[in-house]
């Protein structure tokens, strides 16, 4: 359901997507649950270049609980995407946040909080965003 939202007010310049994979290095991906990236780039790619990637967004299961609230933002954020959502479960809330200027223990760049909420997500980017979250909810 977000992935259509998003299709549906993303601009032109941006484009959702589920099932494609960031290649964050030489021996490392990820595969986000929902992605916004640069329009423009063939669609049969199924491995993305961080710099193509606006938006990683990771839904929380109770088998990915650790893995997307710890070790997914700390990699896309170490790759340079520009925001991470995630998505908690029952109920739904989103955690916005976007690349900020705090500096990790590792020397890279952190994510920071911009939004979160169970009823409405308003964001000034990656595009005017006003998501009421009932529209993604299962």
């Amino acid at each position: 359901m977000l992935t259509w939202w998003l299709r549906s007010h993303a601009p032109a310049y941006l484009r959702a997507t589920q099932a494609v994979s960031i290649g964050l290095d030489v021996d490392a991906s990820r595969r986000p649950d929902v992605l916004l990236h640069h329009a423009g780039l063939p669609s049969d790619r199924s491995l993305l270049r961080p710099a193509d990637v606006v938006l990683a967004v990771e839904i929380v299961s109770p088998g990915t609980r650790r893995v997307d609230r710890f070790a997914k933002p700390g990699e896309y954020a170490a790759a340079g995407i520009p925001f991470y959502w995630r998505i908690e479960q029952d109920p739904v809330h989103l955690h916005a946040y976007r690349l900020g200027d705090r500096i990790g223990p590792g020397g890279e760049r952190q994510y920071e909080l911009v939004d979160d909420s169970g009823e409405v997500i308003e964001l000034p980017e990656p595009f005017a965003i006003k998501l009421p979250i009932a529209e993604i909810r299962p």
